[in-house]
């Protein structure tokens, strides 16, 4: 197709700038705090280009890749201050969210998941944070800000809202002392690499409650699968690892809202921006056919998903 390639996935322009379309994807090349390797602003457009090149078939499902997706215009926040710019997040995703279209964002630095989640949280009510990264973000500041990436589930819990983490290998003495301090949910990367089946999952899934929001940061991965990211660290999840439980989550839980962030593309290899939009892809399938992940489920031996990083 000859439309540009600003729109995810490669479908009609007609669906992908319909604004009754129930699913909505918001680029936000948001990139503020990064502190080590650069580039998470390029993220999202780097996504939307990857995602024309997903198939049209899920093979797990056995079903066509049949979203009807809006792509909504690109966050601008660079005239403005971090609490204009979150500010600007938020109202962005707001009448989406109000109208109980499920959005995808597409990040941009972690930061932006605190707006987005203070919308979800305004427009469904009472919900929890699946939060899939290598590092916590519980930090109150860093670098002397509280807007930074290592900060944002902090301002998360800030609202009212309970976060899960999971995919974790990385932690500052701060963090450790908050999750101990208020006993928040922590699933090391170790532990579930370790783990024969999926139980793992299912202990994750019973920490959350009806109505969840998931956050994915794609250092959750192993860079040996996404080099391209800002904070890399070895010890990471896989491919099969993470879907296992987005399946599981989105089976079981009301889950209205996701984001994707911290891809920092490397000149020269496409494959960090292909896995977060293959990723986006799959997150939309499962949610577009919530009704068959059960029956899949029934039909998959416990052992089946197992994470080859060991």
């Amino acid at each position: 197709m000859n439309h540009p390639r600003r729109y995810f996935l490669d479908i009609s322009p007609d669906t992908a700038s319909n604004p009754l379309a129930p699913y909505a994807v918001l680029p936000i090349p948001y990139e503020r705090s990064v502190s080590y390797g650069t580039g998470t602003g390029g993220g999202p457009a780097a996504i939307l280009k990857a995602s024309h090149e997903v198939e049209d078939f899920d093979e797990e499902l056995n079903v066509a890749v049949d979203v009807q997706a809006q792509t909504l215009p690109d966050i601008k926040s660079d005239a403005l201050n971090d609490e204009q710019a979150l500010n600007t997040i938020y109202a962005a995703a707001m009448p989406v969210m109000k109208a109980g279209r499920f959005l995808l964002s597409l990040g941009g630095e972690h930061t932006i998941t605190a707006p987005l989640v203070k919308a979800a949280h305004n427009a469904y009510g009472p919900m929890s944070v699946l939060q899939l990264d290598a590092h916590l973000d519980l930090r109150n500041t860093y670098n002397n800000s509280p807007f930074s990436h290592a900060c944002v589930m902090r301002r998360v819990r800030e609202y009212g809202v309970p976060t899960v983490h999971v995919g974790i290998r990385s932690i500052s003495i701060e963090d450790h002392l908050y999750v101990t301090d208020t006993l928040t949910p922590v699933f090391p990367a170790r532990d579930i690499i370790e783990m024969k089946d999926l139980k793992w999952a299912d202990n994750i899934v019973a920490k959350l409650s009806d109505r969840v929001y998931i956050t994915v940061d794609i250092d959750v991965f192993d860079p040996s699968l996404v080099p391209g990211t800002g904070t890399p660290e070895p010890g990471g999840l896989d491919w099969y690892a993470v879907t296992a439980l987005l399946r599981r989550v989105i089976e079981s839980r009301e889950v209205v809202a996701a984001d994707i962030v911290e891809v920092a593309p490397i000149q020269g290899t496409q494959v960090s921006e292909f896995v977060a939009a293959r990723l986006g892809v799959k997150i939309l399938t499962y949610h577009r056919h919530q009704n068959k992940l059960s029956s899949l489920r029934a039909n998959q031996p416990s052992s089946a998903v197992n994470n080859s990083c060991s």
